[in-house]
C-alpha cells in the first residue's frame, strides 16, 4: 500500500509539472516612435492633440511595468528639419533620459550639420547600416552598424538603414558630408552578420517610408520586423510580408507602437499591434522631461534678451 501511494504521488507531480516541449514560448514588446519632429512638449491643438516627450516619457514608463521585455525603439525625424541646435541639444537630452535600445538618425537629424549631430548625440544607441561620414579624408561608418541586446534570454538584433532618397531636398552644405549606401544590401549583409551572432530575432530600424519599407521587405531575408519611418504613416494593421512585419507610428511624435510578438521555434508570430496617443491631458507630465524644459525655456528667454536692441 505504502508503494503504490508513492507511486500515486510521484505521477500526480510528473502531471502537474510542464515539460519543455510544453511550454510557452518566450514573448517580447517593441516599442517603436518615430517623427518626434522636436515636439518636447505637449500641444494644445484641438485638431491634432499631440503629447510630446513630456508625456511619452511617463507613458513608456509604464508599458515597461505592464509588458514583458520591452524593447524601444525610435527610427529618426526627432530633431526639427530647420535644425534648431538649441532644441536639438534639449531633445537628445531628453531620449537619455528616456532610455531608448536603438535609434536610427533620420534626415532631420543632420540639419544643424552632421558634425553638430555626431558630436551632441554621444552616448545614445545609434545604428546605421548604411550611413557614412568623411572622416580624415575617409569614408567611415557614422555609427554602429548593428546591436544585439538580450530580453528574457532571447538574443535579439537590432540594425537600421536610412534611404537614400530622404536627403534629395537637402542643400549640399548638409549632404557633403555624408554617404548614404544602397539599402537593401546593408540591410541583407547586416542581418545575415546578426544571424551568425546568434540573433533568434532581427528588427530593421528604417527611415526611407512606408511605401518602400514594403518593397524592402520582399528584398531582405533573415528580417523578421521593419520599423519604418520617415513617411509619418500611421500603419494601424501590420503589414504581413513573405517574412517580416512592417509597421509605422505616424507623425509628430503622437503614437506610440506597441508591437506584441511570441517567438515559438518556428518564427515570430504576432498577439497584438496598439497605440498608445498621449496629449495635454494625459498621462502626468515626466519631471525628469519637464525639468528638460524648463532649462530649454529658460536658455531660449535669455537667447532672446541678448538679441533685444538696448
Amino acid at each position: 500500500m505504502r508503494l503504490y501511494r508513492l507511486l500515486l504521488a510521484a505521477a500526480i507531480i510528473t502531471a502537474a509539472t510542464p515539460t519543455v516541449a510544453g511550454s510557452a514560448p518566450p514573448r517580447v514588446t517593441i516599442v517603436y516612435t518615430n517623427s518626434l519632429n522636436g515636439n518636447l512638449d505637449y500641444c494644445r491643438c484641438p485638431s491634432d492633440p499631440k503629447g510630446g516627450l513630456v508625456k511619452r516619457a511617463t507613458e513608456i514608463e509604464a508599458i515597461r511595468k505592464t509588458h514583458e521585455n520591452v524593447i524601444l525603439l525610435d527610427t529618426g525625424d526627432f530633431l526639427t528639419i530647420d535644425g534648431d541646435p538649441l532644441l536639438a541639444r534639449h531633445v537628445l537630452d531628453a531620449y537619455r533620459v528616456i532610455g531608448y535600445d536603438a535609434l536610427l538618425p533620420g534626415d532631420q537629424e543632420f540639419s544643424a550639420g552632421t558634425n553638430f549631430f555626431i558630436a551632441h548625440s554621444k552616448g545614445l544607441p545609434l545604428v546605421a547600416a548604411n550611413l557614412q561620414v568623411m572622416k580624415g579624408g575617409a569614408w567611415t561608418y557614422a555609427f554602429p552598424r548593428s546591436l544585439l541586446i538580450e530580453r528574457g534570454g532571447v538574443k535579439i538584433g537590432l540594425t537600421g538603414v536610412i534611404s537614400p532618397a530622404a536627403f534629395r531636398y537637402y542643400p549640399k552644405k548638409v549632404t557633403e558630408g555624408i554617404r548614404v549606401l544602397e539599402a537593401s544590401s546593408a540591410a541583407l549583409e547586416e542581418a545575415a552578420a546578426l544571424r551568425k551572432r546568434g540573433a533568434e530575432l532581427v528588427i530593421l530600424l528604417s527611415h526611407s517610408g512606408f511605401e518602400a519599407d514594403l518593397e524592402l521587405e520582399k528584398t531582405t531575408r533573415g528580417v523578421d520586423v521593419i520599423v519604418g519611418g520617415h513617411s509619418q504613416t500611421l500603419v494601424k494593421e501590420p503589414h504581413r510580408g513573405r517574412s517580416a512585419v512592417v509597421v509605422q507610428a505616424g507623425a509628430n511624435g503622437a503614437h506610440i507602437g506597441i508591437l506584441e510578438l511570441a517567438l515559438p521555434p518556428g518564427g515570430p508570430r504576432v498577439l497584438k499591434n496598439s497605440f498608445r496617443t498621449p496629449d495635454e491631458h494625459r498621462p502626468a507630465d515626466d519631471p525628469r522631461i519637464r525639468r528638460i524644459i524648463e532649462r530649454y525655456n529658460a536658455e531660449l528667454k535669455s537667447r532672446y534678451e541678448k538679441a533685444r536692441p538696448k
